[in-house]
């Protein structure tokens, strides 16, 4: 599944608005199946994620997102296996939007009821929250394959389902059938792969079976899970869990080995900075994409280094106006800015260097868009010699 469009009227702060989603990487244009919504604080980017999250559901979320009850619309084109139909919904219902469509809600609200047939494709959905149940269990659970989706648009996350998925893929390697050892194997060292792009100086060591306790070592020293940072945990656990989802599918759908990290679906993240440094604020983006190729990502931000991460995104910004707020496409102007452009724009406002490096960079962009190019390329080199490794992207020729 992946959306095309979404209207919404009378929604949070917004009196009408329509949003143009990236859904496929496009190799003409460098286009990626990302999209960014950005603003100030009350401006009402995580309302998009909540209307997309409660018009797929039907299911009451942290806060009622309807301006009016009675003269209110949301409205999604969906993508599903290469069709696309279009989805409404105006009806307020117990506290609740009414889901678009029944057979998309039901397995979002209750999972599978099986032998129907299952979707696919995956959705998940990433809150700033992390889990506060313990990292211990006592002994493994069959993952319940059939409720892959359950309640996942409220964006419960556990302790406990992380580690039960990565001891049951430690088992399921050492497995006596050959099919399952080799979906085991392949799981393993995708888990593997995961783990240590998400951890700064550190790699998956094994499972400790006596305890069922998965061990890393970071810097050297060997640790359990929840003596990870934060920002580690983070990382691990929602890459992990959407990598259980995936795992989940193929099984149900049966299928082959080499498909499971190539399933389609839709990823929506609010916040995405929140627990991270700029470095991983940075990276995070580009390994989502990395990992799983053929998610549609569509994402809330405050952080201008997430914004100037990754180029070809589509990029929205939610603009407050007197009682109300717009939003608008401003992937033409941010859509290939560098950070310290970003920080310095109308949204962010921030001024991160001294007030020469600040005048010798809006002094350049001037000289740019007015075709001044020599001109530009000579404080280029400017800035470059004052901070190679940070202005390392102006020591290009023809890059302005």
């Amino acid at each position: 599944m992946k959306i095309r469009n979404l209207h919404i009227k009378h929604i949070g702060p917004f009196k009408e608005a329509s949003l143009e989603f990236a859904t496929g990487y496009v190799p003409e244009t460098g286009e990626q199946p990302v999209t960014m919504i950005t603003g100030v604080n009350g401006a009402g980017k995580s309302i998009v994620i909540d209307a997309i999250r409660a018009a797929l559901s039907g299911q009451a979320l942290e806060r009622n997102i309807v301006a009016d009850e009675h003269d209110f619309l949301i409205e999604i084109d969906l993508d599903q296996d290469g069709v696309t139909k279009h989805y409404s919904t105006s009806s307020f219902r117990n506290g609740k939007i009414e889901e678009v469509d029944l057979n998309i809600a039901m397995p979002l609200r209750y999972g599978y009821t099986l032998p129907e047939s299952v979707y696919h494709w995956i959705i998940d959905y990433w809150s700033s929250k992390i889990p506060v149940d313990s990292f211990r269990i006592s002994n493994m659970s069959n993952i319940k394959h059939e409720q892959v989706l359950k309640d996942v648009m409220l964006g419960k996350k556990s302790n406990v389902d992380l580690v039960n998925f990565i001891c049951q893929i430690d088992y399921l390697r050492t497995s006596d059938m050959p099919l399952e050892k080799e979906l085991g194997r392949v799981m393993y060292e995708k888990l593997r792969e995961v783990i240590n792009l998400c951890l700064d100086n550190g790699s998956f060591k094994y499972v400790r079976r006596t305890d069922l306790t998965p061990i890393v070592e970071q810097n050297g020293v060997e640790l359990s899970l929840e003596k990870l940072s934060s920002g580690n945990i983070f990382l691990v656990e929602h890459l992990l869990l959407l990598m259980c989802k995936m795992y989940s599918v193929a099984v149900l759908n049966k299928l082959d080995v080499d498909k499971v990290f190539e399933i389609p679906g839709l990823l929506l993240i609010d916040e995405i900075e929140t627990h991270l440094h700029p470095k991983w604020q940075k990276k995070i983006l580009g390994i989502i994409r990395r990992l799983f190729p053929n998610l549609q990502i569509i994402l809330t931000t405050h952080s201008p280094f997430i914004v100037a991460s990754m180029d070809g995104a589509r990029i929205y910004t939610c603009v407050p106006q007197v009682g109300y707020s717009e939003i608008c496409d401003e992937t033409e102007k941010y859509g290939h800015m560098p950070v310290e452009e970003v920080l310095m724009s109308d949204v962010f406002g921030v001024h991160p260097f001294n007030e020469r490096i600040t005048e010798m960079i809006r002094h350049r962009k001037q000289l740019i868009e007015s075709g001044h190019k020599e001109e530009a390329e000579k404080v280029a080199g400017e800035l470059f010699a004052i901070n190679p490794e940070y202005f390392s992207y102006l020591n290009t020729q023809g890059r302005i």
